[in-house]
């Protein structure tokens, strides 16, 4: 069903087993798609976590290079677009955790691509911290203020080789970023994948998930 929480709207799923969640994964698309692209997702995740909701939203703006599909931030800025959608992101989620009823620490950020570029740079800033961070294919935009709040969520980056989109060294680079503000990534590489998530990439994921979120 369509939703909005905050000014972001988009797919929302409720809990397969029914009643309150127990959790709340938001899942963020790549840039030039919307959130259709990645809403069956919820479903392969929500056999692990029968207690979740799922909310996959819209970027905020039309992809300046597809204008059928949106954008987080225009591909010339990341500074201030980011920063920008990241606002919006941060507003989103603390509405649909009140609406919940839930916890910042029974939420987790994760994306594809673009989206996966701002699942890092919420979690790894906002006032309250998610549990945990998947990015596929994503890059750490900076690393600046990253380590200056408390709290470190547990975040995974799952990267293919063969990826022509985000260097796979995107993924090396943000790693190191992180370990040296005090944040420890685990890692899951792709041999041959392109930009993408294939079964083991998102199975990986999904075991990650398991030991931080309710499910």
């Amino acid at each position: 069903m369509m939703k909005s929480f905050g000014p972001l709207s988009g797919i929302y799923t409720a809990p397969a087993r029914g009643g309150a969640p127990s959790s709340l994964i938001v899942i963020m698309h790549g840039w030039g798609a919307d959130a259709q692209d990645l809403a069956d997702l919820a479903y392969p995740m929500s056999l692990r976590f029968p207690g979740a909701a799922f909310f996959v939203p819209n970027a905020p703006e039309p992809c300046s290079m597809n204008p059928m599909g949106r954008q987080w931030f225009d591909l010339a800025d990341t500074d201030a677009g980011p920063a920008a959608a990241g606002e919006m992101i941060e507003q989103s989620v603390a509405t649909a955790i009140e609406e919940l009823g839930l916890g910042m620490e029974a939420v987790a950020l994760t994306g594809f691509s673009q989206g996966g570029m701002m699942s890092l740079h919420c979690g790894l800033r906002m006032p309250a911290r998610p549990a945990a961070i998947v990015s596929f294919s994503g890059a750490l935009l900076s690393a600046d203020g990253i380590g200056l709040a408390d709290g470190r969520p547990a975040v995974m980056l799952v990267h293919g080789t063969d990826d022509q989109v985000v260097p796979y060294a995107m993924m090396q680079a943000a790693s190191q970023a992180m370990a040296a503000h005090g944040i420890e990534a685990q890692t899951l590489t792709r041999p041959g994948l392109a930009h993408g998530i294939d079964p083991d990439a998102l199975s990986g994921a999904i075991d990650f998930l398991a030991g931080h979120l309710p499910a």
